[in-house]
């Protein structure tokens, strides 16, 4: 599963749409599982933003395999051991809350959680075996899943956060996650025969968001775009 996930995960979302497609926008209590959806994105996207921005982890696998240069203890890992994969469960769980078909919703979140959690204990096997009781003083320390918050502020605070290496590491995230929920508030409008009071909206926030994307990929590409650190 980790080393198929970027192909696996976008296959698994859309067969959940498939099989279980968005209702419309006017139902209940569809309407409020999209808020609630909408607004799990904002912060999974925003974990995953503060957690590059502040200390990133170059552990996103080497060769396609589990892979770690050394054992990330700052920044927001101070504070949750796997930041970015909380982000990630938040993100996708939001796009089928989104659809506000609770049967997709249910059967997704349990997949996606299900899945992240033999990721995560996979890695967790790689770094005990790797970094000792180095890693088990950090498990023992920092929880798993939740985020502590205490210090959070001053940990924000004590970094010089790191603007450009999110655009470069994380601007492809970010495009999914407007694109995705755009889409299925697009479909959701159709079935209420609303799309086309709203399409010209829509349409302009796809160009922008793929301008922008389009943008700093191209800044990326170009080398006018680097990290801080």
């Amino acid at each position: 599963m980790f080393h198929t996930r970027n192909v696996l995960f976008p296959l698994l979302i859309a067969t959940l749409l498939f099989l279980w497609p968005p209702v419309a926008i006017n139902q209940v209590p569809g309407m409020y599982l999209m808020v609630l959806g909408l607004l799990m994105i904002l912060v999974g996207q925003g974990l995953r933003i503060l957690a590059i921005g502040l200390s990133y982890i170059v552990r996103g696998g080497r060769m396609r395999r589990i892979y770690a240069e050394n054992l990330v203890t700052d920044g927001l890992f101070a504070h949750c051991r796997n930041p970015l994969y909380v982000g990630n469960v938040l993100i996708v769980m939001g796009f089928v809350f989104v659809s506000g078909n609770v049967t997709g919703l249910v059967v997704g979140s349990l997949l996606f959680m299900a899945i992240y959690r033999l990721i995560v204990f996979s890695e967790e096997s790689f770094l005990s075996d790797k970094f000792g009781k180095a890693y088990d003083a950090f498990c023992a320390d920092v929880p798993r899943w939740l985020i502590n918050v205490t210090g959070l502020s001053d940990t924000i605070k004590n970094y010089q956060f790191d603007w450009p290496k999110v655009a470069v590491k994380e601007y492809g995230t970010i495009m999914t996650s407007l694109m995705v929920p755009l889409g299925i508030i697009a479909y959701k409008l159709s079935l209420t025969q609303q799309l086309a009071d709203y399409q010209p909206l829509l349409i302009g926030a796809g160009v922008a968001i793929m301008a922008a994307y389009g943008f700093v990929r191209f800044l990326k590409k170009s080398g006018r775009l680097k990290p801080m650190r």
